[in-house]
């Protein structure tokens, strides 16, 4: 049997210069993602990546792992943070929070001394692998030796400009015809004067060649005859194992932890050793090579990450159960707003369209049900920022009465709508309950109760204050399919378990109409057999329209509206999703003649009229979004001519009708 695919997300700030290999290296038996945080307004792309993911790799101990170790998710994903050796002498590595942080990767063993001692980090999550050097991307040959030095990297202190410097100057005393070649970029404007006045002063004028940042390492890199490193402390320093690999003679200054990644005898203390190293007729190309073949290479490197990762993927989960409170506390005390309660990273504009749907569904629901909503009364579990206590509130709603686990969510509302209740409370607790509702609504919670006990005492809670008359409306993912939830703080419910459920409790479900397609994530996208690929790329494309900053917000608003309506014409054609389900519930025996299939709901006519008028609209106005529109609807296409068997449409297309009992008026 094929071994699960796991998804994997690798976090940096764009300095990943050591992480393709490996990613392209685990792309080939897991499911990756790499997101780049460059600013802290994006730090919030790691809340919604660690939610997609089952692992989450933090390249450098920076402020990146030093949030997302914090955040509540933390505690149910495999996190890896792999520590080079800037960071052990900076305060990150104090701010992380390790108690979530299962492996721990360094560079080398002088490294992970440092740290383990300096913060305390348990060993035992410790593990050391070295950067490996993709052997086949250096061009080897057999040299011999000659007259040409390089120095490659960055100059800054910890390289040891000055020393390399005056080393330059020994060489050139000991014979003139030593040429200095330097391939890197200076981080220090100090250092930069000092290399222009020292060169003048040493009469280096003629020898000296600073020839900045190189593309293309190994061709410069070609008729050189020595690799020269002056550093106090470095992981490795690459730019020497790349230069041994091509067959280079290294001449390494003995810095911090040298000894435990290179022989002796490529080894200097003082300067006339570096000197004596380079003036001397010892030389050996294929030596180098194999050192670093047999210590260095990528496979090398490849094999120790995948034997780490399949450790890692068989270890037991950190938790045994998701503790919702501390969930939405985390959630909620960070973002107070619809991206909140929404959907992670995509943004105010995309989360408005999903809630707009939501709520254009539940609208034409409640004008079914209710004669006058606002003369009913309502319990919300769950109001969150209160989005739909807002919808009540605008429908006129008097008797309004909100349960929240969150004292955030239940203080701000309070101040918002004072002439509602709100009462901080555990849903799944009976105590928080009290009196009878015509309606009860929640949207997007029971997802969350991931406790099989503590979710049916919660169905049990509805039937024991809804009204016999009232409706009980819950926005939930279910599945037709028996799909199952990647992310440990969500579950997705199977439709017939649901339905066995609510008549254990007296409860019936008339209805079940489709909320998404393709704007959530569609996990019963099987349902529509091969077409389920084109639902799965546009709701990826959709992540990076909305995730990303190629597009301005008026070009996300537009596109956002057409992608909404272009959703609703799809459900409407469909009579079916691939995604979150609306459930309306009612007290087993309670019948009345009311229709609530999406034919009797939308009003296609009026969608299809406003789909063309953005359509017009974009094409007249954003041009140079047309490539990306084409896109959009080839996979819009590819999803409305796919047949649904009737099988797995939600209902049939014939209205769904409650009987009335004998007696009652319709």
């Amino acid at each position: 049997m094929e071994k699960e695919r796991k998804r994997i997300a690798f976090f940096s700030k764009g300095d990943d210069a050591f992480l393709g290999d490996i990613i392209e290296e685990l792309s080939k038996i897991s499911e990756a993602q790499k997101i780049t945080i460059r600013t802290q307004e994006e730090l919030k792309l790691i809340d919604q990546w660690m939610e997609w993911a089952d692992i989450c790799w933090f390249e450098w101990c920076d402020g990146l792992i030093a949030y997302g170790s914090k955040l509540a998710i933390a505690k149910e994903r495999k996190i890896i943070c792999r520590l080079h050796s800037y960071e052990a002498f900076t305060g990150y590595p104090s701010q992380v929070n390790w108690s979530c942080v299962d492996q721990l990767i360094f560079i080398a063993e002088h490294i992970q001394r440092y740290v383990t001692e300096a913060y305390k980090v348990q060993k035992e999550k410790t593990i050391v692998i070295p950067n490996g050097v993709d052997m086949a991307k250096w061009t080897y040959k057999e040299r011999n030796p000659g007259f040409r030095v390089a120095y490659v990297g960055y100059i800054n202190y910890k390289k040891g400009p000055m020393l390399l410097l005056q080393t330059f100057k020994a060489i050139y005393d000991a014979d003139n015809r030593y040429q200095f070649h330097v391939a890197g970029r200076f981080q220090d404007r100090r250092d930069s004067l000092y290399f222009q006045q020292m060169v003048e002063e040493f009469g280096l004028r003629n020898n000296y060649f600073f020839e900045g940042w190189q593309e293309d390492l190994d061709q410069w890199l070609d008729d050189k005859d020595y690799i020269l490193c002056s550093s106090v402390l470095e992981s490795q320093n690459m730019s020497v194992m790349q230069a041994m690999a091509k067959g280079v003679k290294p001449v390494i200054h003995n810095f911090v932890g040298a000894k435990g990644i290179y022989k002796q005898d490529y080894l200097w203390n003082t300067i006339g050793e570096a000197v004596g190293m380079i003036t001397d007729k010892n030389y050996d190309s294929r030596e180098y090579k194999e050192y670093i073949e047999e210590k260095y290479s990528l496979a090398r490197q490849s094999e120790a990450v995948s034997k780490m990762m399949d450790e890692l993927v068989l270890q037991e989960k950190k938790t045994v159960g998701f503790n919702y409170k501390d969930y939405w506390n985390q959630r909620l005390n960070s973002r107070f707003n619809i991206e909140g309660v929404g959907y992670l990273g995509l943004g105010e504009i995309y989360n408005q369209f999903l809630y707009q749907n939501r709520i254009d569904l539940l609208e034409g629901v409640m004008s079914k049900a209710f004669d006058r909503i606002c003369d009913k009364k309502v319990l919300e579990l769950g109001p969150g920022t209160g989005i739909f206590t807002e919808y009540f509130h605008n429908k006129g709603v008097f008797a309004y009465d909100a349960i929240d686990i969150v004292e955030k969510s239940v203080s701000e509302l309070k101040s918002r709508f004072d002439q509602y209740n709100f009462k901080q409370g555990d849903i799944c607790d009976s105590n928080a309950y009290e009196g009878l509702y015509d309606l009860i609504f929640a949207a997007d919670v029971l997802l969350h109760i991931t406790d099989k006990a503590k979710y049916e005492k919660t169905i049990d809670n509805i039937s024991q204050h809804l009204n016999e008359h009232g409706f009980c409306i819950l926005l939930d993912p279910i599945s037709v399919i028996s799909a199952k939830s990647q992310s440990a703080h969500v579950v997705i419910r199977d439709r017939k378990y649901v339905e066995e459920t609510l008549e254990k409790f007296g409860l019936d479900l008339i209805e079940m109409l489709p909320v998404a397609y393709f704007m959530n994530y569609p996990f019963d996208s099987e349902t529509i057999g091969t077409a389920g690929s084109f639902a799965l790329v546009l709701f990826n494309l959709i992540r990076q329209i909305f995730s990303g900053n190629s597009l301005g917000s008026e070009e996300k608003q537009y596109i956002g509206e057409y992608l909404c309506y272009a959703e609703k014409q799809l459900l409407y054609r469909k009579n079916s999703g691939l995604s979150e389900k609306m459930l309306i519930i009612r007290k087993q025996g309670e019948e009345r003649d009311i229709s609530f299939s999406l034919k009797s709901i939308f009003d296609i006519e009026s969608i299809r009229e406003r789909l063309g008028t953005i359509n017009e609209k974009l094409d007249q106005d954003y041009q140079a979004q047309r490539p990306l529109l084409l896109k959009i609807n080839e996979l819009l296409m590819n999803l409305e001519q796919y047949e649904v068997p009737s099988a797995q449409c939600e209902k049939s297309d014939e209205p769904a009708v409650i009987h009335a009992a004998e007696g009652e008026e319709k």
